[in-house]
């Protein structure tokens, strides 16, 4: 029998050189001999491949490759349109051509193979066939792949073989990127192929979904950004010269370097059309620049996103333009000034566009409507926010539950999956305050354990340098270190390992590759990182389907941005330092922060405090404010291990720091008493004739959630009451009294 090695040299040969029938009869036989597929010339097969060869030999070229290429031009779309195929049997007319194409005789387009069903076909060849061993290695592969259900991997296994055949290797190893973007489009297949291939190590780095293969847009440089921002001609040498040399002094960020190139391309597109005269930089006048104003406010209402959100009219957009031109030509007089300065000679002679020039186009009134914008939607997110998180909990909830009940179903995994990361991601955010890339650069290395001089042991969060280029640490309290574990745990789980796996991240803000890492936010629909545009978009949708809305009705869509401001207002409500706050959420200085004190200007916290005063005087009298006496304290002192609560008793010393400030229902730390039970069967009823009437009046989800986890935590609790015994509930609620806490002081002892 032919050895494999030499069919495949028969077939090169037959391509490569000048056509023969017979040459190529010969392989074909060969082929089909080993397939055993060639019992009888009578056979679909046989008849197919000589009526397809039949066809090829009536074109033009000189080789059997340049005649394929002719076939695949203008002959196969016909056999696809169903005019003039070779068989009338549907399921036999393209046979010819997969044998062709398996014979390694002719290299196809994916337009021939993408329809083909490869499985069929690998049945049929030899065990040293490179296809079929390669396929062997990818389903061996494919038992330990997280990605995707059985039948999705086995149609990326199709979609490997059929790569091959398109890119003419016989390796997994020769496959690149580049050819996992061949098809037209993209689909879950190519997702799942990637992290096979990545598993196998035909490609050395982490799997990448299509969205990322895609998007691999490289960093440009200073003069590649001018290009491309479109500044005109005459003005393109200064623009670049000084980009270089404000990257190498100042910043090398690129979203800035990008936004001041567009900037300055809008400025000098605006000297260019209204004055032709000027032809360098040097000869632009302070005229000419203050002409701008005006035009670059009307241009800013053109160019704004399309994407609806609150205040569309009230962007600073031609602001922030305005501010880097007239930093772009106080940094130009500043350095064209030194010895042998590249910008000598570029400087005009004048200054261009004070301070004064923005204040009287309305700057300043531009900010303070943002300002008040940001007031306006902190305020709003404040309102809402409980019900978005309560709708997010539930939802992760309810799918642990479905899960539970069918934990092998894949769509159920999935939906777990996607519900967790919905509530991490927003528990994350809110309990963290970190910036949006901040928050996808998080890696397990991060959290740093430390002990102080008593040995208590506490937790840091690191957070990487990101819009100030500088470090910092932030405290890991309980809510944020709540949300890490049960992330880790996710990963851990989703991976089925005993650690966080190091990935690859393309920094797409820097549009450069960052180290492989153990990166917190990755796992979400495969062994891939996320995208900015991913978490805005888990947000964005979570709040638009908890119901959430504006005081005026129009619907909030969540940003990560939104979610660091209500970290700092929380903060400030909980009388938090300022400059504390400042360090926390990285800010440069301290009136950033004050942007959000406004929020609790002094006068209304105290006038708040004296009428809550008022009530509590009025409800407790005049001696529920006196000092107390020493015996007052002399038998506060005796309940310094438990504390009646009336329905219940809290384990938590009394005069320790209680977390969750004494919203007992859900808290590990309260034992419900049984005498109480009736208590919260009342409650019970109440709340769910409330949620009832939510769900008549069609309440947002995100307040019905809020209802329903309400009630759970009410269920709860009667639960742990009925399941202590009449002497553990004696006991308990005898522990509580003053008496029963020192029986060495009790009289008689």
């Amino acid at each position: 029998m032919t050895s494999t090695t030499d069919l495949f040299v028969l077939a090169r040969h037959a391509r490569a050189t000048s056509y023969d029938r017979a040459t190529i009869d010969a392989a074909v036989n060969a082929h089909l001999a080993v397939w055993q597929l060639a019992r009888t010339r009578d056979t679909v097969v046989m008849r197919t491949t000589r009526a397809t060869l039949g066809v090829v030999e009536s074109l033009p070229g000189a080789t059997l490759e340049q005649r394929w290429a002719v076939f695949e031009a203008e002959v196969w779309p016909r056999w696809q349109a169903g005019d003039r195929r070779p068989l009338r049997r549907e399921d036999g007319w393209s046979l010819g051509v997969r044998t062709l194409v398996m014979a390694r005789l002719v290299q196809p387009a994916w337009s021939v193979v993408s329809g083909f069903r490869m499985s069929e076909w690998a049945r049929i060849l030899p065990d040293n066939d490179p296809i079929r061993r390669a396929r062997d290695t990818l389903e061996g592969a494919s038992a330990s792949c997280v990605v995707g259900t059985p039948a999705m991997r086995a149609r990326a296994i199709d979609t490997a073989t059929k790569l091959m055949l398109v890119r003419g290797v016989d390796r997994l190893d020769g496959l690149v990127t580049d050819d996992l973007l061949i098809p037209p489009t993209g689909g879950k297949a190519f997702d799942i192929l990637d992290a096979l291939l990545c598993q196998v190590g035909a490609l050395a780095r982490t799997p990448r979904r299509g969205t990322s293969r895609r998007r691999t847009v490289p960093r440009r440089t200073e003069r590649e950004l001018v290009k491309i921002s479109g500044v005109p001609e005459p003005f393109a040498e200064t623009v670049a010269v000084y980009l270089e040399t404000y990257a190498r002094r100042l910043s090398d960020v690129y979203a800035t370097l990008r936004h001041k190139s567009r900037a300055l391309a809008h400025f000098f597109n605006y000297i260019a059309a209204h004055h032709p005269d000027v032809s360098s930089c040097a000869e632009i006048t302070p005229a000419q620049a203050r002409g701008f104003i005006p035009y670059a406010l009307e241009l800013a209402r053109t160019v704004q996103r399309a994407t609806a959100r609150k205040g569309t009219s009230d962007r600073t957009t031609a602001y922030a333009w305005m501010i880097d031109v007239r930093t772009f030509f106080a940094d130009l007089s500043t350095w064209a000034a030194e010895p042998g300065s590249p910008l000598e000679g570029h400087a005009p002679s004048a200054v261009m566009l004070a301070r004064h020039d923005l204040l009287d186009a309305g700057y300043i009134k531009a900010r303070k409507r943002q300002r008040a914008q940001v007031t306006e939607t902190v305020l709003d997110l404040q309102r809402e926010m409980p019900n978005i998180r309560a709708f997010a909990l539930r939802r992760w909830h309810d799918a642990e539950h479905t899960l539970a009940g069918n934990p092998e179903d894949p769509r159920l995994v999935t939906a777990e999956r996607t519900t967790f990361w919905d509530w991490a991601l927003l528990e994350l955010l809110l309990t963290s305050g970190l910036r949006i890339e901040e928050t996808l650069e998080l890696t397990t290395l991060d959290i740093l354990k430390r002990s102080l001089a008593s040995g208590e042991i506490y937790y840091l969060l690191h957070v990487k340098p990101s819009k100030f280029g500088r470090a910092r640490v932030i405290p890991i309290g309980n809510q944020l270190g709540t949300v890490l574990a049960e992330i880790i745990r996710h990963l851990k789980t989703f991976y089925s390992t005993s650690h966080v796996p190091f990935v690859d991240r393309r920094d797409e803000h820097e549009k450069r590759p960052l180290p492989r890492a153990p990166y917190l936010l990755q796992g979400l629909r495969g062994p891939t990182t996320f995208t900015a545009t991913t978490v805005r978009g888990r947000l964005g949708w979570l709040s638009l389907n908890a119901g959430a809305a504006h005081a005026d009705g129009s619907p909030i869509k969540l940003t990560p941005h939104d979610c660091r401001r209500l970290f700092a207002s929380e903060h400030l409500n909980a009388h938090t330092p300022v400059h504390v706050i400042q360090a926390l959420l990285g800010h440069a200085t301290i009136d950033t922060v004050m942007v959000y004190a406004k929020l609790y200007p002094d006068e209304l916290v105290n006038e708040y405090r004296r009428a809550m005063r008022g009530m509590y005087l009025d409800v407790h009298g005049s001696q529920g404010l006196k000092t107390p006496t020493a015996d007052d304290w002399r038998q506060l002192a005796t309940t310094h291990s438990l504390r009646d609560m009336g329905t219940h008793i809290c384990v938590l010393p009394a005069g320790e720091h209680c977390p969750r400030g004494l919203v007992c229902l859900g808290c590990g730390n309260v034992q419900p008493k049984r005498g109480a039970v009736d208590t919260f069967r009342a409650m019970l009823a109440s709340h769910t004739k409330a949620l009832d009437e939510a769900r008549r009046h069609h309440e947002p989800a995100g307040q019905i959630a809020a209802r329903e986890l309400e009630i759970e935590r009410i269920r709860a609790i009667i639960a742990r009451a009925e399941r202590l015994d009449t002497d553990a509930a004696e006991a308990l609620e005898a522990a509580a009294q003053p008496t029963a806490m020192h029986p060495e002081a009790a009289p008689g002892q």
